[in-house]
């Protein structure tokens, strides 16, 4: 793996350049970004997948949600429709992508999800029809034809930025330089035994002050039944996962069980064949205590077929992650300053 990524760096550098040359245009105002009027808040990344943006992404949601009318704005990544589309209860994970599918579905259509592969389109949709609202952007960090008022970028403790190299011999999106940019930085997926001089070592290396820089770590809430299941102690555990980073999800349950690791591409859209592959795998299980658990992203893909899943076990769960921030209250209160701050200056 080490050669190749040797053999790839000349890639990596005129990939780097390309971006490094778009990036420039932008903050020397040769390209225009347009300045998203009222409050924006952009959670993104520099590395390309799992970093915990849309977990986090979801958490903000649900601080501002009764106070400051949060509204989520996603590219929609892998959907099979174009332009803008506006969450509905008619909307599936293909027409809007999975993760702003999750989004609607969690927030029980309290929170409105908008789709758009150009931001500005989504924005000018959003200021016209929900003028007071917060608008949260969904990996947007590298579209610069706006500008959020606040931008978060996420990163995992295990494939931190300033560790890492750009396409293709790594997986950054742009030069780890890039996270200038950023107003505040979250180390996401820590270690239980996250030290001071662990933390320390991420200070060091990213150059922005301290206090905007946070660490998380995963909680992992009991699994939630679908339909009429209940959660009990089962002999083995058929993961069914469509996300970039799995591991640490199969740990976690082989921690207390046996696990198997039905493990297919982030984003992926499930098909029949699809379906046979784990009810096949189900039934080898079927004398046992067997338990069949998705992610939130994953269920929104799987629910047209649960009805076929039903057919082999009644022991269906969806598991649900929570990011715990080390300063969580400091970081709650950052975002609920900015959203008041820029209230005020609009007002």
């Amino acid at each position: 793996m080490q050669g190749l990524r040797l053999l790839l760096l000349p890639l990596n550098l005129i990939y780097g350049l390309i971006v490094l040359i778009k990036n420039a245009l932008y903050s020397f105002g040769i390209k225009k970004s347009y300045p998203i009027p009222g409050k924006s808040i952009c959670i993104g990344n520099i590395t390309v997948g799992g970093t915990g943006k849309s977990p986090l992404t979801k958490d903000i949601a649900a601080l501002l949600l009764h106070e400051h009318h949060p509204v989520i704005l996603s590219r929609g990544y892998g959907r099979s429709s174009k332009g803008l589309q506006i969450a509905s209860s008619n909307s599936t994970a293909s027409t809007l992508g999975d993760e702003p599918m999750m989004y609607w579905s969690y927030f029980q259509q309290q929170v409105p999800v908008i789709v758009a592969e150009k931001r500005r389109l989504g924005v000018d949709w959003i200021r016209k029809h929900h003028p007071d609202s917060v608008i949260l952007l969904d990996d947007a960090f590298q579209h610069r034809a706006v500008k959020a008022g606040l931008s978060i970028v996420c990163m995992t403790y295990d494939r931190p930025t300033f560790k890492d190299f750009t396409f293709p011999a790594g997986n950054l999106r742009e030069f780890r330089s890039g996270i200038k940019r950023a107003d505040l930085v979250v180390v996401t997926k820590c270690p239980e035994s996250l030290s001071e001089s662990d933390k320390q070592a991420f200070f060091n290396r990213i150059p922005l002050p301290q206090s905007s820089i946070y660490f998380s770590k995963i909680n992992y809430p009991a699994p939630i039944p679908i339909g009429e299941s209940v959660w009990m102690g089962f002999e083995h555990v058929i993961l069914v996962t469509g996300i970039a980073q799995p591991e640490p999800l199969r740990a976690h349950f082989a921690r207390h069980t046996k696990v198997t690791l039905l493990q297919y591409p982030d984003h992926h859209a499930f098909t029949g064949k699809d379906i046979e592959s784990i009810q096949q795998k189900v039934a080898t299980f079927a004398h046992r205590q067997c338990a069949v658990i998705t992610t939130e992203k994953d269920l929104v893909k799987l629910s047209y077929w649960l009805p076929e899943l039903f057919a082999v076990t009644t022991n269906l769960f969806v598991q649900t992650i929570e990011p715990v921030l080390d300063r969580q209250n400091d970081f709650n209160k950052r975002i609920k300053e900015y959203v008041v701050i820029s209230n005020e200056r609009s007002s």
